[in-house]
């Protein structure tokens, strides 16, 4: 019986490194994606994607159902779209030549989080 028991024992002494490993393992979380931001005009929209020049660079961000869009009239826009169950795409509220400002998380794609639009292009003559 002792013999059986410090089997037991020597065996679970053995085992508790690996244990104890895994845990560390376990615990260890994966890296957020840093949140960054960009400003300029619009040059191109579709419904996946916004492509705006800066002053000294030009970016392409993916957008998706997740991307909040924050223009005037877009809540209401928005609101009525969301009672008829009908999704609202980002060309309804930003268009080329509109000022805005882009938070993006900077992963594999450049994914827009918020599109803020700041101000619309003048009217032409």
């Amino acid at each position: 019986m002792k013999k059986v028991l410090m089997m037991a024992v020597a065996l679970m002494l053995a085992a508790a490194p690996a244990f104890a490993q895994d845990k560390k393992a376990a615990d260890k979380k994966p890296m957020a994606e840093k949140t960054m931001a960009a400003t300029g005009a619009v040059t191109a929209v579709t419904a996946d994607s916004l492509t705006v020049k800066g002053k000294t660079a030009e970016w392409t961000f993916a957008v998706d159902g997740k991307t909040e869009v924050t223009a005037t009239g877009a809540s209401h826009k928005s609101a009525a779209a969301k009672v008829d169950n009908k999704p609202t795409p980002i060309t309804d509220f930003v268009h080329v030549g509109d000022e805005v400002a882009v938070k993006y998380h900077d992963g594999a794609t450049k994914h827009a989080a918020s599109v803020r639009v700041m101000a619309k292009p003048a009217p032409k003559k």
